[in-house]
């Protein structure tokens, strides 16, 4: 017999979540303290199957002025992917507290990758292709079982080159769980957006979200220091079997710094014993070219050596249809504004 209930227990949560593969810290305890932080309604629901626990799902409630919708960011986590009972009745259960929560549609961005089976996993129970996502789809990653020789030998000569002159040049590394370094990587963050024209959070937002989540040395800042000034940071989230590149800034300067940093990390996640290092999201293979607003940071990712793993695209469950409708044509056409103001049109 299959039940959802809420769950209350953290310990339980997480020995859950960390022992399952494929899991991320979107579904970890911690970044449902983060949501409420920012004053979010949150539900922590697990998935029962014979009184044993084979699932856990968190679920963030988004009010927006076109309507409320339920969102599930990298979930759920579930044991079996392929045992459609267990997906089915939290499917089931998430329906229900939808519509008691007035939310308009459900969005599931799935911790699975895109294929023909998982797409009709969720096409076959209603649920449609979203117009836009939260998270990445298309990440890279690097996988760790390599030793760091193995791992310098995978990366483009360039990379390797700027990862070893970072250190003959006098770049040191320092890893960071001080709040006091949240605070000036925000302010880097901010005049880095300012210069090279990109939106950012609110700075409570990444304030908030390194308080919660370096509290269980989840999350680490990492500080690429010469002379005694710093001139670039990284905040990386280390939760299970990934390491993930969220958050960079740096100062303008023409020292190369970028490169020792991430192998700071890399390294870092050898160490903790980590299976994956993901540098998170990159353009898409037919985007990839010179003058791309993408092409800079992908490029520079890609050469770290590594692979792509395309997630399946967030998927919709509409639960009131007119309302969806509405929502999904403001969606496209905020999308259409976007590429007309950036002079890109992707997919």
């Amino acid at each position: 017999m299959i039940e959802i209930k809420d769950l209350t227990d953290k310990e339980t949560w997480e020995k859950f979540s960390l022992a399952t593969s494929p899991n991320n810290f979107l579904q970890g305890w911690n970044w449902g303290e983060f949501n409420l932080a920012l004053k979010r309604q949150i539900f922590r629901l697990a998935v029962y199957d014979n009184e044993q626990l084979v699932g856990v799902c968190l679920v963030v409630k988004q009010v927006t002025k076109l309507g409320n919708y339920l969102y599930i960011p990298r979930g759920p986590i579930l044991r079996n992917w392929h045992k459609h009972e267990e997906f089915d009745q939290l499917t089931s259960y998430l329906k229900d507290l939808a519509k008691n929560e007035d939310c308009i549609f459900i969005k599931i961005e799935p911790p699975v990758g895109d294929s023909k089976d998982n797409r009709e996993l969720f096409q076959n129970r209603g649920f449609r292709s979203a117009v836009t996502f939260v998270q990445v789809e298309d990440a890279w990653l690097l996988d760790l079982s390599k030793n760091e020789d193995e791992l310098l030998a995978d990366m483009r000569k360039t990379t390797r080159y700027l990862v070893r002159n970072e250190v003959k040049s006098g770049v040191r590394i320092e890893i960071s769980a001080s709040q006091t370094d949240i605070l000036e990587f925000v302010e880097m963050l901010y005049s880095t957006a300012t210069r090279k024209n990109f939106v950012n959070h609110t700075k409570d937002y990444y304030i908030k979200q390194f308080e919660m989540l370096s509290r269980d040395n989840e999350m680490r800042i990492f500080k690429a220091i010469k002379d005694n000034k710093v001139l670039a940071m990284a905040v990386i989230s280390f939760y299970g079997e990934m390491a993930s590149y969220l958050h960079g800034a740096s100062v303008e300067t023409t020292q190369s710094v970028g490169y020792g940093l991430q192998w700071a990390a890399i390294t870092e996640a050898k160490r903790r014993g980590m299976r994956y290092y993901n540098f998170w999201g990159v353009v898409k293979d037919k985007h990839f070219y010179p003058g791309h607003p993408w092409y800079g940071f992908s490029l520079f990712k890609r050469g770290f050596g590594g692979f792509k793993y395309v997630y399946l695209r967030a998927q919709d469950l509409p639960i009131n249809n007119t309302k969806y409708l509405i929502y999904r044509h403001a969606e496209k056409l905020r999308r259409l504004k976007n590429r007309v103001q950036s002079g890109h049109w992707e997919d």
